[in-house]
């Protein structure tokens, strides 16, 4: 009876064996075909199909699509299109959106997941229309953009799912007629998208208008959970932003954009790092060359006019429990490092135009909440600091109440060096402190 058993065994394993061969050499011969049917039925009468592309294109995008020329090539295995000239119109009949050249390499990827995927996707010169109309609703050559809808994403989901796409020397055109600004206009567009399963980096420069920028070099770096339903949900990311700016004229992007704060002059230039974390900036550094700077940082203070500014600010933040985050659960929102914080100037130096003189040095202020039946501690510490000079400053600055309290009541003077202080509880409620 053992013999007859090890013998069906073996049997099926023989038979299991051979149906797996048939259906790989089953497999192998359709790969085949299909191949050869690609490459020399379907792919050198490409141009014959345009019509058909160009109805499923309008029909997709709900906008008149047309194409000058499609042409077909091979590197190695891999399929390759070329559309030239291809226009999407507007409503109006105006072209909303050109792209002189399209190439797209077909990965054989689609077979298996049942969509179209890329190896790679480059737009050449693409010249793109973006714009506002009084009542605020945003079209993209020429196609509405409902921003009160979140949509299921499946858009960005396929975008996020390509290898690599690339933008080349582009043109985007924004007009906003809600705010009656004039066109901007960002030239020399060049974008670059490359996403390996759960990682996604991009590189992003272009050229606005000399008054208001130099070159814009904006870049990232993010990750979503490995086996994420929405890739394109950024409130499961996490990564680091990286942006540089230079502007002659800081208050002149007032007329598209809406500063934090008031401000009505300046110009200079931030480099900034950010590490972002479900959808919260969690630290960010930046380094500050500014000149000729009038703002109000909150609308209870007083006007802070600077001849200059200098230096790197570095915060950090301390979050809730990642739990409350997720795609199915409303984010709580907290002013800015409820629950722990950390700032750091570093060779940071100012000047306003009323005297005020804060010469090169590094501080540092940190903040611990209270928990576990410990009151809150915050510790300062600088290399070098005038009292007088610092506390001046300060009230022209966002700070806690009880911090702009506990200053007007010391009325701080001198001048500290190599300093650190801590203190636990909220003035004038001092538990402890030490210097």
């Amino acid at each position: 009876m053992a013999l007859r058993g090890l013998r069906a065994t073996h049997f099926g394993a023989v038979r299991m064996v051979c149906l797996t061969g048939r259906f790989m050499v089953f497999g192998y011969f359709l790969f085949c075909l299909l191949f050869l049917g690609l490459r020399y039925g379907v792919m050198p009468n490409i141009d014959h199909y345009k019509p058909q592309l160009e109805r499923l294109g309008s029909h997709a995008l709900g906008q008149p699509v047309k194409i000058a020329r499609i042409t077909a090539s091979w590197s190695r295995f891999t399929p390759h299109l070329a559309l030239t000239d291809v226009n999407i119109y507007d409503q109006a009949g105006v072209v909303a959106l050109r792209l002189p050249k399209v190439t797209a390499g077909l990965s054989w990827w689609t077979l298996v997941v049942g969509e179209v995927r890329l190896n790679a996707l480059e737009i050449e010169r693409p010249d793109l229309d973006i714009r506002r109309d009084g009542r605020g609703r945003i079209f993209v050559a020429g196609i509405f953009v409902d921003t009160g809808k979140s949509g299921d994403g499946r858009g960005a989901d396929w975008i996020l799912s390509q290898r690599r796409i690339v933008i080349r020397d582009g043109r985007i055109r924004w007009n906003d007629a809600e705010r009656n600004a004039p066109e901007l206009a960002l030239e020399h567009f060049n974008f670059k998208l490359e996403n390996k399963w759960k990682k996604h980096a991009f590189a992003l420069t272009a050229v606005p208008p000399p008054t208001l920028a130099a070159p814009i070099d904006v870049r990232g770096t993010f990750t979503h959970p490995t086996f994420s339903k929405k890739i394109s949900d950024v409130a499961q990311w996490r990564g680091t932003l990286y942006v540089d700016v230079r502007s002659p004229s800081l208050h002149g992007w007032n007329t598209y954009v809406d500063y934090p704060m008031a401000l009505d002059e300046g110009s200079g230039g931030v480099r900034s790092w950010l590490t972002l974390d479900h959808q919260k900036v969690v630290d960010f550094s930046a380094d500050l060359h500014l000149a000729d700077v009038s703002a109000r940082l909150a609308p209870e203070l007083p006007m802070l006019q600077l001849v200059r500014l200098d230096g790197r600010v570095s915060v950090q933040e301390t979050l809730q429990p990642q739990a409350s985050f997720g795609p199915s659960r409303t984010m709580v929102h907290e002013a800015f490092g409820a629950r722990g914080h950390k700032i750091v100037l570093t060779d940071f130096s100012m000047q306003t135009r009323d005297g005020l003189r804060l010469p090169s040095t590094t501080l540092s202020e940190e903040y611990v909440p209270p928990g576990s039946g410990k009151a809150e501690r915050v510790t300062l510490a600088a290399r070098s600091l005038d009292l007088r000079t610092f506390a001046s400053l300060l009230e022209r600055m966002p700070v806690a109440p009880s911090q702009r309290r506990m200053l007007r009541a010391f009325a701080p003077q001198g001048v500290l060096q190599d300093f650190s202080a801590t203190w636990q509880g909220a003035y004038p409620l001092l538990s402890n402190y030490a210097a």
